[in-house]
């Protein structure tokens, strides 16, 4: 079974945004790039799982 490296890296990357969101210690300005960001990694992580072969796989 194939792991895709590019998925795993986008979610440590959400992680790592909500893991500041929950420091609270960004600005206002700094807490909508990251918003922003997340939201780009998500649907780019949807858009890959949308476009597999229906095959689920465990990442870890």
């Amino acid at each position: 079974m194939a792991k895709d490296p590019d998925i795993k890296r986008r979610m440590d990357r959400v992680e790592e945004i909500i893991d500041q969101f929950d420091a609270d210690e960004e600005s206002l300005e700094d807490g909508r790039e990251f918003y922003d960001e997340g939201q780009e990694l998500l649907a780019e992580i949807r858009e890959r799982l949308q476009d597999g072969d229906g095959e689920v796989i465990e990442i870890e």
